[in-house]
């Protein structure tokens, strides 16, 4: 069981891969739909490909590839494949759900926070804002403002394009806040190494 998701997780990255090169701006030739493709696919393609001969791995790569014809995510023509919008869409999803905030090698001794004013009607979306918040490593510092030590503008414009709530998301940088021992505590494993750094 574990080797098949371990296979399904595979497939879905190849696919990503996929759209995410040719969402670039780029095709996929058809001379190039082999698994020789480079574009950043070696870990998966090894997972699922490591087993297989030349031939059986040039049979399951047109697979995938044949999937996400059917699935509407490539289109053909006369020189190969390329994205559809239902394939950008797709690849929006999971950009947003791999979304991280990148930890610097030495915290700058900001704080970083997310201010909302969502309308009382849309509470699911607000919810689902700040488990969302919440995932990216954010802490409540009152009911309706987030905060976080790292630099995270444009992981916050992502996210306030995905629920369509930037007009009522107010992200502000600050190099003074009240009790800054007491949130330090808060994010003691992202900001530890950080902090000795500027001690």
């Amino acid at each position: 069981m574990e080797n098949r998701s371990e296979k399904r997780e595979a497939t879905a990255r190849i696919v990503d891969g996929l759209l995410r090169y040719m969402a670039g701006g780029s095709y996929i030739a058809a001379s190039l739909l082999v698994p020789g493709l480079s574009i950043g696919l070696e870990k998966p393609f090894n997972i699922l490909m490591d087993h297989l001969d030349e031939k059986d791995r040039q049979r399951e790569f047109r697979r995938i590839v044949n999937y996400m014809k059917r699935a509407e995510l490539v289109g053909s023509y006369e020189h190969g494949i390329t994205i559809t919008e239902k394939g950008r869409q797709r690849l929006a999803r999971s950009e947003f759900n791999d979304l991280r905030i990148k930890r610097p090698a030495k915290w700058d001794g900001k704080w970083r926070l997310v201010v909302f004013d969502i309308p009382e009607e849309n509470k699911t979306g607000r919810n689902a804002l700040t488990a969302k918040l919440n995932k990216l490593g954010f802490q409540p510092l009152q009911r309706s403002v987030w905060i976080h030590p790292f630099h995270c503008h444009e992981e916050i414009e992502v996210v306030a394009l995905h629920y369509k709530f930037t007009n009522f998301i107010t992200y502000l940088e600050t190099n003074y806040i009240d009790k800054p021992d007491i949130l330090s505590k808060r994010f003691v494993n992202l900001l530890k190494p950080s902090v000795a750094l500027l001690s």
